[in-house]
């Protein structure tokens, strides 16, 4: 096999296993779209990847990896030419991934070990800093449950609404848990939400892999959201105004020349209001202006000198557009 093809099946197996660096996922996603026999390789691993990580059986390392070369060694030379390549490539595979992935058949078993500290806000958003100097903001009503970071990553869980400011280590991917998916990073800067029965995930700097339960999964750059619900086959992207993402942490709004209907649409979800448009003509209109610590009356006020419209409050949380 060429040494560009071992470099490669390394990729695939780090993909596999969950390892895999941003970098190194672009660099082997790029590969696999130079031909279907890339392709092809790729599957072949993972078919070999899926059926062994099935297994519920002690492994020795050393004593598997020596038997398979002694059996290798046996064949004679001139018969390789007649194995077909998939097999050749299911025999790599699981060379590698006993190689790389064995301490996933023995998860179980130190997951019961692993320390963990508990991060909670209450009513209020919450601001800490991590061991490695990574901050975090944690949304009111959120909680962060941290395992210590003295392992290969630095993992979390979370359940709730979180900012991340991750210092940056290349050989230490931090890692968000949610009951949706996973969030991979190395260091950047990103928002996770686990609300509303999905997970979100908005990059305000930086690269972040969003990996869904059934290992699909997206890369997002800086600009986008990634989205996955549990009813969908992969996670979605779309591009996004960070400062408008970012609302519940600082507090700012920005609008160039914005339809009328984003306007509102973006004020309810920062507000947590609900407000009814009565003039359609309305939706023609479209605003550019920006909000710093305003309130919602204040935003109220602009629309109305701005766009010759009125506001008012009907009940508690209820306004009216006319």
């Amino acid at each position: 096999m060429e040494e560009n093809q071992k470099i490669e099946d390394i990729l695939i197996a780090k993909h596999l296993s969950g390892e895999i660096s941003p970098k190194e996922e672009i660099q082997l996603q790029e590969w696999m779209k130079e031909s279907n026999e890339h392709q092809l390789h790729f599957e072949g691993m993972k078919a070999v990847w899926e059926a062994t990580h099935q297994l519920k059986v002690e492994v020795d390392i050393d004593k598997a990896w020596n038997k398979m070369s002694l059996e290798i060694d046996k064949k004679p030379q001139k018969t390789i030419k007649f194995i077909p390549w998939q097999t050749i490539s299911a025999v790599v595979a699981a060379m590698l991934l006993l190689f790389l992935g064995i301490r996933f058949f023995q998860q179980d078993d130190t997951t019961q070990d692993t320390l963990y500290t508990k991060i909670e806000s209450q009513d209020t958003p919450l601001l800490d800093t991590l061991n490695d100097g990574s901050i975090i903001t944690l949304n009111q009503q959120s909680a962060l449950a941290v395992q210590s970071f003295e392992g290969n990553s630095r993992e979390m869980t979370l359940d709730g609404e979180a900012y991340f400011e991750v210092s940056h280590n290349e050989n230490q991917p931090f890692i968000v848990h949610t009951k949706y998916g996973d969030v991979t990073v190395l260091g950047t800067k990103f928002n996770v939400n686990t609300l509303n029965n999905k997970v979100t995930v908005t990059v305000t700097e930086g690269l972040v892999k969003l990996t869904a339960p059934n290992k699909e999964y997206v890369l997002l750059p800086k600009g986008k959201k990634g989205i996955y619900e549990p009813n969908t086959a992969s996670p979605s992207e779309q591009e996004v105004n960070v400062i408008n993402e970012m609302f519940w942490k600082d507090q700012q709004l920005e609008f160039k020349d914005a339809p009328f209907q984003e306007v509102i649409s973006t004020i309810e979800n920062a507000y947590q209001v609900n407000i009814e448009v009565n003039n359609e003509n309305l939706y023609q209109k479209n605003i550019t202006s920006s909000f710093d610590h305003d309130s919602i009356e204040s935003i109220f006020q602009v629309l109305e000198v701005t766009l010759n419209l009125r506001v008012q409050k009907t009940a508690d949380k209820q306004y009216l557009v006319d």
